[in-house]
């Protein structure tokens, strides 16, 4: 447990002189599965959540008006983010498949628009799901309307994508980033023939990293947490596997092993906590990452390191899915734990204190 950079100078070191010295070879793999457009408001009256939550209460019953200010729309979804900061990480040379809700029939021009130059390929699935993001300084609140999020399906990926063509992507794909299984009900079915499909060409085990973020999961029932957990270890036989937390999703998942760490935020703590998850859920690697740090726990054992905390980002949604894009990245270009750290918290430092998700360089002048 790390309480300060200095603490690990030396490796910042080491990171830095690895990613400017870094062989320039192209990774290929696939991100996926959901879409959303997002419409950013940020909160000017009251400016933090603490402030805005007993002001609603104890408006219940009456009316209230609260100064806001919109930012516009944005393509988003935590699959179209975490494969967008990916590409920027490796300055668009990277091989990336999108597959994913940008559009009913057609990728839609605000999809287009933003992925099209940084995508090797793009395969919608179904209409794109729909998110207010109400951004305080203190965090964000998420009202989604997930109405087209049960069309996910691997029978209509199949149908949209083509089997022989996915196997073909496969054939040759690195890693997978799989994201967003809280508000894609049927998603987990797509993670586990995604494992089997590599399985059946005969892709060597622990070749490909297999990312998963589960984003918040708070309204699926337990025992579809259950069941998801049982789909993990037949992914971690084929795939490194790494399974991505914020920190209340890490308390939320330790309940289910009888595990207490709600309200538990000092370091040693999340470092106690993804030690826990690590022992109980059948993957590679436990990554949690709260605002101000992150852990990862391994058969190596567990490291957490302190973050670039910002005071007032400019930009909170889509910090968690370019912290997983820095993972992803670091774990391509063979690092370990710490470096898997460093590099995704300065992927989320960089991306919300400028609204631009951070390339290798810019993970190195952040250090």
């Amino acid at each position: 447990v790390f309480k300060d950079l200095n603490e690990f100078s030396n490796q910042v070191i080491e990171f830095q002189k690895a990613v400017t010295a870094r062989e320039a070879v192209e990774h290929k793999g696939i991100c996926g599965f959901d879409g959303f457009i997002d419409s950013f408001i940020t909160m000017k009256h009251p400016p933090t959540m603490a402030e805005f939550g007993p002001k609603v209460a104890a408006a219940a019953g009456i009316a209230a008006s609260y100064e806001v200010e919109h930012k516009g729309d944005k393509f988003g979804g935590n699959g179209p983010l975490i494969a967008s900061a990916l590409s920027d990480i490796y300055s668009n040379k990277i091989d990336i498949t999108y597959i994913g809700a940008m559009g009913e029939d057609e990728v839609l021009p605000i999809y287009k628009e933003a992925l099209d130059v940084k995508m090797s390929q793009l395969h919608t699935l179904a209409t794109p799901a729909h998110s207010d993001c109400l951004e305080f300084e203190d965090g964000k609140l998420m009202l989604s309307d997930m109405r087209s999020c049960g069309e996910i399906t691997w029978e209509r990926l199949v149908d949209k994508v083509g089997l022989d063509s996915l196997r073909e992507t496969l054939k040759t794909s690195r890693f997978i980033g799989a994201v967003n299984w809280g508000k894609l009900p049927h998603v987990g079915e797509i993670w586990t023939n995604m494992a089997k499909q590599l399985s059946e060409l005969g892709v060597p085990e622990k070749q490909v990293i297999f990312f998963m973020d589960l984003a918040e999961f708070e309204q699926r029932p337990m025992a579809e947490r259950e069941a998801l957990l049982q789909r993990l270890p037949g992914i971690t036989a084929q795939c490194r596997t790494m399974l991505s937390f914020n920190l209340k999703e890490a308390w939320q998942m330790a309940d289910s092993f009888d595990g207490d760490f709600h309200a538990r935020k000092d370091p040693e703590a999340v470092a106690e906590l993804a030690i826990f998850l690590k022992d109980n859920i059948d993957v590679d690697r436990i990554i949690i990452h709260p605002n101000d740090g992150a852990a990862c726990a391994s058969a190596e054992g567990c490291t957490y390191l302190p973050g670039p905390y910002c005071q007032k980002p400019l930009i909170s949604t889509g910090a968690g899915d370019n912290f997983g894009a820095g993972c992803i990245a670091a774990c391509l270009e063979g690092f370990d734990n710490l470096g898997i750290l460093l590099a995704g918290n300065c992927a989320s430092g960089h991306f919300v204190r400028t609204g631009q998700s951070a390339s290798f360089a810019d993970m190195s002048a952040l250090l």
